[in-house]
């Protein structure tokens, strides 16, 4: 690749569309190659899926200094749209290669729209990788589009099975909400590995009808008043929102053991007994480079607890 100018990686919140979008941006170099990121609805800081993210950016970043490279994190589905529309009609034009990487599976409608978008055309090369959405459309226009998945089945089954193991009679399984396929996995994961060594019954909860369940730590934190009460087990697969679990958990001693997700979390409570750990930094870092490197992504793929970038680590006692 060509060399360019060393630019620092420094984030910096300026606005957008006349709105309170934060956009992390560096400075604009001159690069063949630009990579636009849009975070999930909420942004970074929830010590987990998105951070993870932003480390294999910033890893990128590292290695590929002449990169163009700008964070968002929108703060709604429709200024998503406006913001994707903008980059995309307006960047692409002037950058041979762009990325879009949408980081979320609640974006598979705005792929689905942009691909549909037969009047969209570009003399440069348009690409979306995007998370978790399997089975993508068909592009009706130049621009291609990419997905994985790191399916939670089988950790979460593990995660089962260690519950079962270890005498938890009353246990619960809570996510963010209903209607996501990888929520799912996990939650039937966990299910079926429990099963397969207890027949004592599993409660499922539910945070939030909608994707704000991954962001209501507080609501997580007054709703575990009564679950402290009731289960002495508790499987939470709900993003941000279980940092509010763990402030509880730390003002409150007799609280239910629980399993920390994405990354290692046993810091934020003494009552985690195991993380469920996703690499998705070293994936992303990996996906990207090959890409920067003119490697084509792959249009979808799972990435499952054998290609190692998903594990369940219990904690050593």
């Amino acid at each position: 690749m060509k060399s360019g100018k060393r630019i620092l990686f420094v984030m910096a919140a300026v606005l957008a569309m006349s709105s309170c979008t934060k956009v992390y941006i560096q400075e604009e170099i001159a690069a063949d190659r630009q990579i636009i990121v849009f975070s999930s609805i909420g942004g970074v800081g929830d010590n987990g899926y998105n951070d993870l993210i932003t480390k294999g950016l910033t890893r990128v970043y590292m290695e590929y200094k002449d990169v163009s490279m700008s964070y968002l994190t929108p703060e709604s589905m429709e200024q998503a749209d406006s913001l994707a529309d903008k980059w995309i009609r307006e960047s692409s034009r002037t950058v041979k290669h762009t990325l879009l990487v949408l980081g979320a599976s609640d974006y598979r409608g705005l792929v689905e729209k942009m691909l549909a978008d037969a009047e969209f055309t570009s003399d440069n090369e348009v690409e979306i990788l995007t998370f978790e959405i399997p089975e993508l459309p068909q592009s009706q226009n130049c621009i291609k589009a990419y997905s994985f998945m790191i399916p939670m089945y089988n950790a979460s089954y593990q995660a089962g099975v260690y519950a079962a193991q270890n005498g938890y009679n009353h246990p619960l399984v809570w996510l963010a909400y209903q209607q996501d396929a990888l929520l799912i996995k996990a939650r039937d994961g966990f299910v079926d590995g429990y099963k397969s060594v207890s027949d004592s019954t599993i409660d499922i909860r539910y945070l939030s009808d909608d994707w704000s369940g991954y962001a209501m730590d507080g609501e997580a934190y007054i709703q575990m008043e009564e679950i402290s009460g009731k289960y002495d087990f508790v499987f939470p697969v709900m993003g941000g929102s279980n940092m509010g679990i763990f402030r509880y958990l730390r003002e409150n001693a007799d609280g239910p053991r629980i399993v920390g997700m994405d990354v290692d979390q046993s810091v934020y409570s003494a009552k985690i007994v195991g993380n469920i750990i996703k690499h998705i930094d070293e994936l992303l870092f990996k996906i990207i480079r090959d890409w920067m490197n003119g490697i084509p992504i792959e249009h979808y793929r799972d990435y499952d607890t054998q290609s190692g970038y998903i594990e369940w680590s219990p904690v050593a006692d």
